[in-house]
């Protein structure tokens, strides 16, 4: 009875939404500095060959990786100690989650916008944007779980939260990707993609955001 009372303690419930919200912001402003890497990465990837080109996108992979990985760190070290390997740890997910996501990406970026989509394809080609998705998260959640594990308890459900939230993220912007021409850049363009960019932040933080305040409970206990 004690202890289910701490458990819904209002100064738990006010440090855990404070928690989550920071999550969501830190995981948007990370995702949009992603693609703002990404765009200039773009941008430069048209004056290179294609070997200089492949190592690009790596190291973009990688850089995106580090900056969603240190914003992510600046909320995620009030609450746990010693966890500077986050950064590099999401760094890595993201290099390797980029080996495969990005051969599957291009291959269903020609297929739809090049027309080959027909009345029987579309469900089967957001089946496969989701699981892709997965697929980053799955990679990136693993690679965060091993600076997790030391920490909290139950730390492998973090790799399953970061599955179904890239998942969903992904499938948010590959519609907002829909509503753009490939190569095109104005203000529209730049506005749809700050927007797709933010509401997948959004949905990757919120359900990621609710699996850590529950992962890290017994931490936001002992504050008080």
């Amino acid at each position: 009875m004690h202890k289910r009372t701490r458990l819904n303690h209002p100064f738990l419930r006010q440090d855990s939404w404070t928690l989550w919200e920071w999550w969501v912001l830190a995981t948007v402003v990370g995702g949009l500095a992603g693609i703002g890497i990404a765009g200039v990465a773009s941008l430069i990837a048209g004056y290179l060959g294609t070997i200089s080109t492949v190592t690009l996108l790596h190291l973009v992979g990688a850089l995106e990786g580090l900056a969603l990985g240190f914003t992510q760190w600046l909320v995620l070290r009030r609450y746990v100690k010693h966890v500077g390997w986050w950064v590099v740890a999401t760094g890595i997910g993201a290099v390797i989650a980029w080996l495969v996501g990005l051969q599957v990406s291009v291959m269903l970026t020609l297929i739809f916008f090049d027309g080959v989509v027909t009345e029987a394809t579309p469900f089967a080609l957001l089946k496969a944007v989701f699981f892709l998705g997965a697929w980053v998260g799955a990679v990136l959640g693993l690679a965060q779980w091993f600076v997790l594990r030391t920490h909290v308890r139950k730390g492998i459900t973090w790799v399953f939260a970061n599955a179904l939230a890239w998942g969903l993220g992904l499938l948010v912007a590959f519609l907002g990707a829909t509503l753009t021409r490939p190569g095109e850049f104005t203000l529209k363009t730049t506005l749809i993609g700050v927007a797709t960019g933010a509401t997948t932040g959004v949905v990757v933080g919120a359900i990621t955001g609710i699996v850590l305040v529950w992962l890290l409970k017994p931490r936001l206990l002992k504050h008080h």
